[in-house]
């Protein structure tokens, strides 16, 4: 992995794992938590509501002024700030969902502006060349960490309850700010003339503006809005159907990890052979598939194993739609582009698992799944029937540290 000799993007990635230990293990413990609290996935499918409503509304609010600051900043405050949040879960959240359900908001909203400056700032790292291959660490981190801590969590969770785990997480949210503290000073190559409105319009425009941009967002909007039914109904799944708890809904996370990252580890395969637009769109289709095999096979090897697969195709379309996105737009506008496309892919997600939790008090999660990889590969066929992703247009860059 050439691409960790650039000092500051070595450190961004060790940053970034060492917050996703925490984050993995919190995920299961809160999903698990409202579970069991209320017994009711509708529960499950609003605290995840309340994290994707955040991302859609105020995410592409908060690009616009943070790409007028140092990004370097604004990576470690987020962090440091989410420590203190995730740590009351357990000590006020639980008594109190209406509570539990504020402080998710927050630590979404912190979240919401941290992972857009994330993306942004990679080809400010490292040169253009190497932006897929830094892309694909990125991820590979966010999977090595599902691998080593989910399938943990499940057992944690289950042996000693999610009060630890939420405080592991705030933990490692204070270690990575620390980290981050010896990046460069990521400043915006300048500072747009435009006014704050202006600035935000700017960055949703493009998104829809660039026929590249607009084709790749569009496709992965009309997959997510069906594809999406695992973030809610996995641990119903797992509990409800598959009956194996919630280890066993930890141990399908780690599953999909495991998948994801070799999925990375293959990618500079892949894209050798494969043009990263048509990558994406391959990729996208056989996910959709697999997605629908659990709902034809509900059984746990079943699903570990398809889950594994699934793993191993999201990376091979995320990866090539985040360089796509970040090769097509200027250096000062990346962070509103990345916020407005959490803001429209999370808007997709959100009316996903809101209807797949509806859906499945009156149809089963395992038809869900069905339904909902049918459409997915569905929406990406189409794209393909129809001319497939226009190459991209790339813009200038800089390099630093």
């Amino acid at each position: 992995m050439k691409v960790l000799r650039h000092k500051a993007f070595a450190r961004l990635i060790l940053s970034y794992l060492v917050s996703q230990a925490g984050s993995k293990i919190h995920r299961v413990a809160l999903l698990v938590l409202v579970y069991l609290l209320t017994e009711n996935a509708l529960w499950v499918s609003l605290v995840l509501g309340v994290q994707l409503l955040g991302t859609v509304v105020f995410s592409p609010l908060l690009s616009a002024w943070a790409d007028t600051q140092d990004r370097k900043r604004l990576l470690v405050w987020s962090d440091l700030l989410r420590a203190p949040l995730v740590a009351l879960i357990p000590l006020l959240g639980v008594q109190n969902l209406a509570l539990l359900l504020l402080l998710v908001f927050a630590i979404e909203l912190l979240r919401d502006l941290h992972d857009p400056i994330q993306n942004a700032v990679v080809p400010d790292l490292v040169p253009k060349e190497e932006v897929d291959e830094a892309n694909s660490l990125i991820l590979l981190a966010d999977r090595l960490s599902e691998v080593l801590f989910v399938g943990a969590a499940g057992v944690l969770v289950a042996t000693v309850g999610p009060a630890f785990a939420f405080y592991l997480d705030a933990a490692t949210y204070l270690a990575s700010g620390l980290l981050l503290t010896g990046l460069p000073p990521l400043k915006p190559d300048r500072l747009p003339k435009a006014g704050y409105l202006e600035r935000v319009k700017e960055g949703l425009g493009h998104l829809f503006r660039h026929p590249t941009i607009r084709r790749t967002v569009g496709t992965l909007f009309a997959a997510a809005a069906f594809g999406s039914v695992e973030t809610a109904l996995g641990v119903v799944l797992a509990i409800k159907w598959l009956g194996v708890g919630s280890a066993g809904f930890g141990f399908m996370e780690a599953a999909m990890a495991l998948g994801a990252i070799l999925g990375g580890l293959s990618l500079p395969y892949l894209l050798r052979r494969l043009p990263r637009e048509r990558l994406f769109l391959y990729a996208l289709l056989l996910f959709g598939v697999f997605e629908a095999s659990i709902g034809v096979f509900p059984i746990f090897a079943w699903a570990l194993g398809a889950f594994f697969l699934a793993g191993f195709l999201n990376m091979a379309f995320i990866v090539p739609a985040r360089s796509i996105l970040q090769l097509n737009t200027p250096q000062e506008m990346r962070g509103r582009i990345f916020a407005a496309f959490s803001a429209v892919m999370n808007a997709a997600v959100l009316t996903g698992t809101m209807l797949g939790g509806a859906l499945e008090g009156l149809i089963g999660a395992p038809m869900v799944f069905l339904l909902a990889g049918v459409m997915v590969s569905l929406a990406a066929g189409y794209a393909l029937l129809t001319g497939g992703i226009p190459a991209p247009q790339e813009s200038p860059r800089t390099t630093q540290g």
